[in-house]
């Protein structure tokens, strides 16, 4: 089973990691928006589903816990022994054998070419911070007012928390639902004991001062996080988010750093992995304040995270 994003991602992934090729059918995608083209079907995030290999001979016995689960599916495609990736459209002009893509897997998922940057590392000297004439009221504001630290309560209350009847604990706690669990708890079923405990870390403002010390905090913040729940420190998996304006004076070379300190140094030490992850690499936010005074010059300011 593999899940990403969007099946042009998903089904290629699947069959390639089983050495084999494969022939899907567009057209036999489920749709709820039957708008959409044939590359929006294809290729479009909002299509992320699971998706799953079987043997044909189970195939009747799944199509009876999918009707009995009321769980919609729809088969796809076939795996291939010639490494070759179809997708066929009956909808699309005749051209390419009626194929819009055909290809050879190794050419979509083969070894992609190196990437080599020269970088260099910018040391940045910052004042020590001089709260003379700073009200403490003021001071408090802008620190719950700070993405950091402000409710993300619109975030996590815009669908049913508790779909399935598996959520031991979620974000919500107290009789005023604050969202301020330290960690998420499910179950992996209805009669047993086992489950799941999730936790996030993140600190992003000191990534400003010190890259990779704000990667080591976020590892130790979301294992402190965990202690709200009892866990075995060799368990812990972690999934990062490396964040980056890549191409900026010095980010390329804090980057490496924080991917050095967290990946290589800090988790071998802990004696935990990080077997999945991603990367954000354009985190470049820019805009324009027009000031009051009309001689004064527009301000630009650029946030790095």
């Amino acid at each position: 089973m593999t899940w990403g994003r969007g099946l042009s991602n998903a089904f290629p992934e699947l069959v390639n990691d089983a050495g084999r090729g494969a022939r899907f059918d567009l057209r036999t995608v489920q749709l709820e928006e039957s708008g959409m083209s044939p590359k929006e079907i294809w290729s479009n995030e909002s299509q992320e589903r699971y998706v799953l290999a079987i043997a044909p001979e189970s195939l009747e016995s799944f199509t009876a816990i999918c009707e009995r689960e009321r769980c919609p599916f729809a088969v796809i495609g076939v795996a291939t022994d010639e490494k070759q990736l179809v997708l066929a459209d009956s909808e699309a002009p005749a051209v390419n054998g009626g194929a819009p893509v055909n290809m050879p897997m190794n050419v979509l998922l083969g070894k992609p070419p190196k990437m080599t940057r020269d970088v260099k590392t910018v040391q940045r000297a910052y004042k020590a911070i001089d709260l003379t004439g700073v009200k403490l009221e003021k001071a408090v504001i802008d620190v719950l007012s700070h993405p950091t630290v402000a409710s993300k309560r619109f975030l996590i209350t815009i669908g049913d928390r508790s779909v399935g009847g598996l959520s031991h604990r979620d974000q919500m706690v107290g009789p005023w639902q604050v969202p301020v669990a330290d960690c998420a708890v499910t179950l992996a079923d209805f009669k047993g004991l086992a489950g799941e405990a999730m936790a996030m870390g993140e600190r992003t403002p000191l990534a400003a001062i010190h890259a990779a010390a704000s990667g080591r905090m976020a590892v130790g913040e979301a294992i402190t996080n965990l202690l709200a729940a009892p866990f075995d420190l060799p368990r812990v998996k972690l999934s990062a988010n490396w964040m980056a304006a890549c191409g900026e004076p010095g980010e390329d070379a804090a980057l490496y750093e924080t991917v050095k300190a967290v990946g290589m140094e800090l988790c071998p030490a802990l004696g935990i992995s990080i077997p999945v992850g991603k990367d954000s690499l354009s985190m470049r936010t820019q805009w324009k304040e027009i000031s009051r005074t009309a001689n004064k010059p527009k301000s630009k300011v650029r946030l790095l995270a």
